[in-house]
C-alpha cells in the first residue's frame, strides 16, 4: 500500500467514524440539550407567571387599602353611597326624598354615572353633609345642587329641598 491510499483510508474512515459517532452519540446530546432548553424556558416562564401572581396579590392589597381609605367598602358606588346618606340622615336633621335610577353616559371610552337624589332638611345639616360627602367620601364629583325653598301648606311651614347630582367617572 502507497502512502497516498493510507492517507486516503485515513480520511475517509475518519469521516465515517465521525458519521457513526454523531448517529450514535452526537445527535442524542444534542436533543437532550434542545429539551434542556425548552425546559429551563417554560421554568422561567412559570417563574415569572408567579412574580406575576405575587404582583396581583400586592396591587389589589394597594387597591384595597386605597379603597378603604376613600371609605368604599363593596363595588357598587350606589349601594355606598344610599348607605353613607341613610346613615347620615339617622344620625342628622334631614330626609332623603328622592334617589333616582343612576344614568350613565359613554364617551371616548370613558362611562359618566350620574346618581340624582333629593335631601329636605336645614340648610346647615345638607351642607354638612354635601361636605361629607365631597372630603371625606370618593363617590364621585358633585356636579350639580339646587336648593329650593318649598312651602308645605297642611303644615304652614317652610323646608328647603335640595337637588344634588353626584358624577362617577368610570375607565373602560
Amino acid at each position: 500500500m502507497t502512502p497516498r491510499t493510507k492517507n486516503i483510508l485515513l480520511i475517509v474512515g475518519f469521516f465515517l467514524t465521525m458519521v457513526i459517532a454523531y448517529n450514535l452519540a452526537f445527535s442524542k446530546t444534542f436533543a437532550l440539550k434542545s429539551t434542556i432548553n425548552r425546559r429551563e424556558a417554560k421554568t422561567e416562564t412559570l417563574e415569572g407567571s408567579a412574580l406575576v401572581a405575587v404582583n396581583l396579590e400586592q396591587r389589589e392589597r394597594f387597591v384595597d387599602s386605597i379603597l378603604s381609605l376613600n371609605n368604599m367598602k363593596g363595588n357598587s358606588v350606589q349601594n355606598n353611597l344610599l348607605e353613607f346618606l341613610n346613615s347620615k340622615s339617622e344620625s342628622g336633621d334631614f330626609i332623603i326624598s328622592d334617589f333616582n335610577e343612576p344614568h350613565t353616559f359613554s364617551e371616548n371610552g370613558a362611562t359618566t354615572t350620574s346618581y340624582r337624589f333629593t335631601l329636605e332638611g336645614s340648610y346647615n345639616e345638607i351642607e354638612q353633609v354635601l361636605f361629607s360627602l365631597e372630603q371625606e367620601y370618593n363617590f364621585g364629583q358633585i356636579a350639580h345642587v339646587h336648593f329650593e325653598r318649598k312651602k308645605d301648606y297642611r303644615k304652614v311651614k317652610d323646608y328647603l329641598e335640595c337637588f344634588v347630582i353626584v358624577e362617577s367617572l368610570v375607565s373602560e
